[in-house]
This record gives structure tokens, sequence and C-alpha cells, in this order.
């Protein structure tokens, strides 16, 4: 069993089939954590999530991930790379399983981040990841509560703002 594993929750008041499809197609990808994706929806599918679509092939984001596995309304598991400033960790690719799960009126959204190996590089990918998923999982919930992330002007929650200036792959953070 991998000891090294980066877990995150989220709860939300949409509905368990709502947060599903924003998980699994593009337009509910792009809705809150990214530009641009390529999603099909499949076994062996492509899971990739350009956080930054103008880069050069190959530093856009997840390209070459795929989905790992499947439980429709339950489980998502798929293939993740770390964005480029971390290039030794980012020859490798990890895994996120994302678990779905109705609790009363509520959904929870469980992030499992695992595959990390040891090394001052994949320390600092482990905690970049740390910090990223708590804002993905901040932007979901937004974009439920208050519609799609304005992408020339990304959601930010305060008590994240001040902490970093650019959290993901090539996406600025706004600090005012």
């Amino acid at each position: 069993m991998d000891p090294k594993i980066l877990r995150k929750e989220a709860i939300t008041s949409a509905l368990i089939a709502d947060v599903w499809t924003v998980w699994t197609t593009n337009e509910g990808i792009t809705s809150f954590l990214a530009p641009k994706a390529n999603i099909k929806l499949e076994d062996q599918g492509p899971y990739e999530i350009f956080f930054d679509p103008e880069a050069p092939l190959g530093f856009r984001g997840t390209e070459g991930c795929k989905i790992l596995g499947l439980e429709s309304m339950k489980t998502l598991s798929v293939e993740w790379k770390a964005p480029p400033q971390f290039p030794n960790v980012r020859r490798h690719k990890t895994r996120v399983n994302i678990h779905f799960e109705r609790v009363e009126a509520l959904t929870k959204v469980r992030i499992e981040h695992s595959g990390w190996d040891w090394g001052e590089e994949w320390d600092e990918a482990y905690e970049f990841f740390d910090r990223a998923w708590d804002l993905d999982l901040a932007r979901m919930q937004q974009r439920f509560s208050s519609g799609p992330i304005d992408w020339t002007k990304p959601y930010v929650p305060a008590w994240l703002g001040l902490r970093e200036q650019r959290i993901r792959d090539h996406v600025p953070v706004e600090t005012h």
C-alpha cells in the first residue's frame, strides 16, 4: 500500500448527478477546473485537462492522461501529471481517484491522489497539489453557488489568495 496519499474532500448542495457531470465532461471541467479539456467518458478514454491551453504541446496540463476506471455516480479514477515546474515528476503519471457520495441533502467529493515517489522534487510536487486540490475543490463549490468560473479572472477563495501567486500550471491567481 502506498503510504503517501494526498486526501481532500468537499461538500456541495448540488445533486450528485450534477457533480458527476462537472468532473466527467469537457463542459463540466471547464466550468471550474481549467479553461479547456479533452474528456471521453469511457475506460481508457482521454482525461486531459488543459490548465494553459496556449502553452506548447506537452506543457498544457495533463496531456496523454487517461481514465483508469469509473463507476457512474460513485468513482472516477484517472491518470494525472504534475505541472511543468516539476519536470522529473511530470515524466511519471500519478493516480487520482475521485469518489462521489450523497450524504443526506448534500454531495461529498473525496479525492485521493496517489502514486507518489520520494525525493525533493516529489515532495515539492506533493505540497503543490496539497494546495492545488484545495483550490480546485473550492472552485467546484463556487461553480455550484455562483456559476462557471470566468477564466479571465478566476475565483480564488480569500483564505488562499494571499498564500500563492500561482497555483496551477500557468493560470495566474488574482491577489487583490
